[in-house]
C-alpha cells in the first residue's frame, strides 16, 4: 500500500542529482503476531525477547543510515528488504527523524512464510509513482517474496522503473538456487518488456540477491548488457560470512536520461564492529543467532548517485 500523510515543506536539493539507497535491514518485525505467518519468535514474549524498544532502536538506526547516505540532500529512493508490514513502515516514517522529510512508501504483501516483504521509500518531491505492481513468482509449491515494481516520473517528466528484490537464501541448497534462477528469469522478462515500451527507459533494480556478481542469477540479468551491475567491483562487500566478505546486495541499472555517477558501499563506523573471530570488521547486526547484539543489520547498504541529464 501507499502511505498517505501530511508532509513537510519541500527540502532544498542539489540541482540534477538523484540518489538511491538499497538496504536489507535484517528482520524488521513488529511485536505482534500476523495470522498465518511464522513470526512468533519476534513477538512480544517470544524466544528472541523482541520488544517495541528494540524495534524503535533499529528503525532510528535505519533513519540515521538514510541521513548519512547523502549529507547535502534527502535520498530520493530507498529500497528496503526484510520489512514485516505497514506498522513497521509507519513507525519508520512517522516516529523517527525521517518524519521531518515527508517520505512515503509502497510495500508488498507476499506469501513468504515468515511475512517478510520488500518496500520502496520515496520522496514525493522528486519521485511521483504512476504504477505499482507486485510481481509474484508463480512457481508451484513455492512461497517466496514478491518483487516490487514501481514506475514513477522524475524531474523532466521521464519515467523511472524501480524494482526491489529479495531472492531466496542460499541456505535452501539446490532447491533455493533453482527457485532463485526462476525468479530472475521472470524479472529479466519483465525488465525487457518494460525497456521495450519506454521511449527513454530508465530502470533501477536493487536489493538482496543472495548471490554474487559471478553467479548464474546475476549473469542472467546482465549478460545482454541491458542491465549493468554497478556493484560488481565494490570492496570489501555487503555481507560477511565465516570471515569472508561478499557482495550479495546489488544495484543494477539501465538508464538513458539518468547518468550514473557513483555507487558505493556505505561502511560507516557505526554500522561495523570488530570481528573477534576472523579479524577485521563485520556488520554490527541486530542478532547473532538468538543473541541480541543491538546493531542495525547484518548487511551493509549500497548508495547509488545519478545525474539527471538535461
Amino acid at each position: 500500500m501507499q502511505a498517505q500523510h501530511r508532509v513537510s515543506p519541500p527540502p532544498s536539493g542539489v540541482g540534477g542529482l538523484f540518489t538511491v539507497l538499497s538496504y536489507n535491514i535484517e528482520n524488521a518485525f513488529d511485536t505482534r503476531h500476523d495470522e498465518g505467518k511464522d513470526d512468533l519468535e519476534f513477538c512480544e514474549g517470544g524466544e528472541r525477547k523482541w520488544s517495541h524498544t528494540r524495534l524503535m532502536n533499529k528503525l532510528k538506526g535505519v533513519s540515521k543510515v538514510i541521513a548519512a547516505a547523502d549529507e547535502k540532500r534527502p535520498v530520493d529512493l530507498i529500497g528496503l528488504c526484510e520489512v514485516e508490514n505497514d506498522t513497521v513502515m509507519q513507525y519508520l516514517i512517522r516516529r523517527t527523524p525521517l518524519s521531518q522529510l515527508g517520505y512515503r512508501y509502497i510495500l508488498t504483501n507476499s506469501k513468504d512464510d515468515r511475512g517478510i516483504d520488500v518496500a520502496l521509500l520515496y520522496s514525493p518531491y522528486t519521485f511521483h509513482p504512476i504504477e505499482t505492481q507486485p510481481i509474484r513468482p508463480n512457481i508451484k509449491r513455492q512461497k517466496t517474496r514478491d518483487i516490487l515494481h514501481v514506475a514513477g516520473t522524475i524531474k523532466g517528466g521521464d519515467t523511472l522503473d524501480v524494482y526491489i528484490v529479495h531472492l531466496p537464501s542460499k541456505r535452501g541448497g539446490d532447491d533455493a538456487q533453482k527457485l532463485s534462477q526462476s525468479i530472475c528469469q521472470i524479472l529479466q522478462a519483465h525488465t525487457d518488456s518494460v525497456r521495450a515500451v519506454r521511449r527513454h527507459p530508465n530502470l533501477i533494480v536493487m536489493g538482496d540477491f543472495n548471490a554474487e556478481t559471478n553467479s548464474s542469477q546475476l549473469k542472467l540479468l546482465t549478460r545482454s548488457h541491458h542491465l549493468i551491475d554497478r556493484t560488481a567491483k565494490l570492496q570489501p562487500g555487503t555481507y560477511k560470512y565465516q570471515g569472508e566478505w561478499s557482495t550479495i546486495d546489488h544495484l543494477l541499472t539501465h538508464t538513458t536520461t539518468l547518468s550514473h555517477q557513483q555507487t558505493r558501499i556505505l561502511s560507516l563506523p557505526f554500522l561495523l564492529e570488530r570481528d573477534r573471530t576472523h579479524g577485521g570488521d563485520k556488520p554490527h547486526r541486530t542478532y547473532q543467532g538468538p543473541a541480541y547484539q543491538g546493531g542495525i543489520s547484518d548487511h551493509l547498504p549500497i548508495v547509488g548517485v545519478f545525474q539527471l541529464k538535461k
